[in-house]
């Protein structure tokens, strides 16, 4: 029996009328279609062609600003429903995690720097306000010079910088008219010494009731206005390290995703900073109080004035 083909052929004829380039191009747009709607279902976002495709999709999520862009349907967490930003819902606690120990760990290397720049700066704040306090606050005294000798070098062969040494004595005053013989030995600059030598005296200031801590006035003269050779040195090598460990803060953060360990890294150079200025500077001070060779000893007779009366 023969079948009738006359209907089938005549819904056909437009198809088989079409060009075979045409032809094969609306084939390949229609399986592309079909490809790319599989490939949004099974989670594949960046296939997702129209909004509703992508908002279907399991863990996708439209983020476009404005009209839809295929570009933006970004994968999301379990539950996309509440439209979390794509930052905070992505976040991995692990990346987050490590990123906060990288620029710990960097921050403590770089942290040197601003401890020793916050020493610095203390001591030369210090020698300022010896040289501009008044005569209630810091007193001044002519101290005799008994000896002076040089120390070639800091080694067994003598290498390294000169060191210059001064035994001296002089009368401290305090604020309740009783007077202290000083006497002990302090290293001074090369130029402070060369005219204590000349001299053979030697302008010391000491804080009002301690003499411990008398300088001399040459030597506070130059900290307040430079730093030493050896501070200017001693900064520019630790602004190479600090430098060293931001750079590895950046790329090694950077390689986690996670921006948060920028925080514990500034915060390191913070409390570097607060520990060189608060504990290092005046627990160094007490140290060389506590074991210089001074020795002081109280006078028979006290002053008849009082001091800043």
């Amino acid at each position: 029996r023969e079948r009738d083909w006359s209907e089938c052929d005549r819904n056909s004829a437009p198809i088989m009328r079409m060009p075979p380039v045409l032809f094969a191009w609306a084939l390949a747009t229609l399986l592309s279609a079909r490809l790319a709607c599989a490939a949004c279902a099974d989670g594949d976002c960046s296939m997702c062609e129209a909004p509703e495709d992508c908002a279907s999709a399991a863990g996708c999520a439209d983020r476009s600003p404005g009209d839809y862009d295929a570009a933006r349907c970004e994968p999301c967490s379990s539950d996309c429903s509440d439209g979390d930003d794509a930052l905070m819902s992505d976040l991995d606690l692990g990346s987050c995690g490590e990123s906060m120990a990288i620029g710990a760990g960097t921050g403590l290397f770089g942290c040197i720097l601003p401890l020793v720049l916050s020493c610095c700066w203390r001591r030369r704040r210090q020698a300022k306000w010896m040289l501009s306090a008044s005569a209630s606050e810091v007193q001044r005294a002519t101290a005799a010079v008994k000896k002076s000798w040089v120390d070639a070098g800091t080694d067994a062969d003598g290498a390294g910088a000169p060191t210059y040494h001064l035994q001296i004595e002089f009368l401290a005053k305090h604020s309740d008219g009783s007077a202290y013989a000083v006497a002990g030995e302090t290293s001074v600059l090369a130029e402070t010494y060369k005219k204590a030598d000349e001299l053979k005296q030697l302008e010391v200031l000491y804080p009002m009731n301690h003499e411990r801590d008398f300088r001399a006035i040459g030597d506070l003269e130059k900290e307040a206005s430079r730093l030493s050779i050896g501070e200017n040195t001693q900064i520019c090598f630790f602004m190479c390290c600090c430098g060293m460990a931001l750079v590895i803060c950046i790329v090694a953060v950077s390689g986690t995703g996670c921006y948060l360990g920028f925080g514990p890294f500034v915060l390191m150079l913070l409390v570097g900073a607060l520990v060189g200025y608060f504990v290092v500077y005046p627990c160094a001070r007490r140290t060389k109080r506590a074991t210089a060779p001074i020795s002081v000893t109280p006078c028979a007779a006290p002053l008849a004035v009082k001091v800043g009366s």
